[in-house]
């Protein structure tokens, strides 16, 4: 008579990996980790892209100056600047986030520059970022000398 071995095959402990449930769960938690860190990185990307215009901004402002005191007067600079720097979308390269115009044309002490955003482009709901002759800062309705851009 042969006694009954209550040890499993071989081919059944052999056997590994997940459970359909085991993998379900890991799938719902990259899915919550998702849904938390995207929006997060949304507004970086927005931030990162304010702060390269605000910084071309800036650039702009002191090539106006620069030139400025090199031909002694904005009346001079005038044409250049407008053609150089009004109306033009920014970045350059890649896609246009920002449509820059310089006022008064023609240039004049109490200049102005805006950066609007692109209708439809991802910073369309940002508003629109100034600086003027000042060093005066405004987003949106927000004006200061100070973090009015953040």
């Amino acid at each position: 008579m042969s006694v009954a071995n209550n040890k499993p095959s071989k081919q059944a402990a052999s056997q590994r990996g997940f459970t359909l449930i085991e993998l379900m769960i890991v799938v719902a938690i990259i899915g919550v980790l998702a849904a938390i860190a995207y929006p997060s990185y949304q507004g970086y990307v927005e931030r990162t892209n304010r702060a390269d215009m605000m910084s071309e901004l800036h650039n702009i402002a002191s090539e106006i100056e620069s030139r400025k005191l090199a031909q002694g007067s904005y009346s001079t600079i005038s044409t250049a600047v407008m053609s150089d720097f009004d109306n033009k979308d920014y970045p350059s390269q890649g896609t246009a986030l920002y449509t820059v115009t310089v006022t008064p044309d023609p240039l004049t002490a109490n200049w102005t520059i805006t950066a609007t955003p692109v209708a439809g482009a991802r910073m369309a709901g940002d508003g629109n970022i100034t600086l003027n002759h000042q060093g005066l800062k405004c987003r949106d309705t927000s004006c200061g000398m100070d973090n009015e851009w953040q």
